[in-house]
């Protein structure tokens, strides 16, 4: 399954490592500077609410960290249900 982080754009929720809450839109005060992997900014930079650690790369989303993971719980939700 596919997660929504905006701008039309979808990743697969298992290539998903972590998601780190950004603090300002400042990455170097998140530790996501650390990662050694490409950053793909889905919005501006002063726009920016979540990082998305995928096995590739790590997107910058304008999308929160809260809804995320609401929309991770509410799939597997319906997964429980079925």
């Amino acid at each position: 399954m596919y997660l929504h982080i905006g701008d039309n754009l979808s990743i697969p929720m298992n290539s998903i490592i972590t998601m780190i809450h950004a603090d300002s839109g400042k990455s170097h005060r998140t530790g996501i500077s650390y990662y050694d992997a490409e950053v793909i900014n889905v919005v501006p930079e002063d726009k920016i609410k979540t990082y998305i650690v995928t096995d590739d790369c790590v997107y910058a989303s304008g999308i929160s960290l809260k809804t995320l993971k609401k929309r991770i719980d509410e799939f597997y939700s319906i997964l429980k249900n079925k």
